[in-house]
């Protein structure tokens, strides 16, 4: 594999990766502020069991959110501090020291396995608030 098809191949998956992040963002934003409107300003009393799925899943959704953004930073940390590296070695002030990634890639991939667990189980617990509130309304 050439460097083009590398580089390449590097952009596609950033664009990917900025797509997927982009579309949980606002899947968990949505849903986390409109089920806190909705249940919040609802006049149906909820039961223990629905508030504590409201509770977890609103707390998961905040930490989607949250991982989201500390992994983009990080991304964008990593690359900001390997670009400057770039700049001294096209300016000669590079001493030729190899840029370990592994703690970075860790980083990024920590926040974004957290992001997506939080997302899927806070998704779930949401989704299940809203049967069982429907379950008791019959």
């Amino acid at each position: 594999m050439g460097l083009e098809e590398f580089n390449k191949h590097q952009l596609d998956v950033r664009t990917r990766t900025d797509t997927l992040a982009k579309a949980i963002f606002v899947l968990a934003g949505g849903a986390l502020s409109i089920s806190i409107g909705l249940f919040l300003n609802s006049k149906t009393k909820l039961s223990p069991e629905i508030v504590g799925y409201l509770q977890c899943s609103w707390v998961l959704l905040t930490l989607v959110i949250i991982s989201l953004v500390l992994m983009l930073f990080t991304i964008i940390t990593r690359d900001y501090f390997f670009g400057e590296r770039w700049r001294r070695s096209l300016h000669k002030n590079y001493d030729g020291k190899v840029e370990n990634h592994k703690p970075w890639d860790v980083a990024i991939w920590s926040f974004a396995l957290v992001a997506l667990v939080c997302f899927l189980i806070g998704f779930s617990l949401l989704s299940m608030s809203a049967i069982l509130l429907l379950e008791g309304a019959n």
